[in-house]
């Protein structure tokens, strides 16, 4: 039990992050509904219920499998875009499908956790590309006396 406080200890700043952006997601995706669940609307009952949701399970799968801990901050973030998107396209039909809003929300996880790697590999193609051996001028590398 101690281990697990432990770990929730540790985690805490990125699952406060995750918190904010999946009660986000869920008062963002819900926003557009004007009914009352439990004594408030129901955007801030979705979004509670999100967070309270993907904060658990966050904790979980970080304490089990740690390496997974930039999979979930990329999923959180992609999960909120997926809302904003909905909410500003007004596409609720997209958003009622699970199946292609999670392959929308976990693609799209993938393909930001792959940015660092391709933006690495474009450097290094153009350093590749100019450092091509061309003649140069001699006054290029010729020093200035003064």
């Amino acid at each position: 039990m101690k281990r697990i406080i432990g770990h929730i200890d540790s985690q805490k700043r990125r699952l406060y992050a995750i918190a904010f952006l999946a009660f986000s997601a869920g008062y963002v995706l819900y926003s557009h509904i004007e009914v009352t669940r439990f004594g408030m609307p129901l955007p801030v009952f979705t979004g509670l219920l999100y967070m309270s949701m993907i904060v658990f399970a966050t904790a979980v799968s970080t304490y089990f499998l740690p390496k997974l801990a930039r999979v979930t901050d990329a999923v959180a973030v992609t999960r909120l875009g997926f809302a904003v998107w909905v909410a500003g396209t007004q596409s609720y039909e997209v958003a009622a499908s699970p199946l292609i809003g999670a392959t929308i929300v976990i693609g799209g996880a993938m393909v930001l956790l792959q940015l660092r790697s391709w933006a690495t590999f474009a450097v290094q193609s153009m350093r590749a590309v100019t450092a091509v051996d061309q003649p140069v001028p001699v006054w290029v590398g010729a020093q200035r006396r003064a």
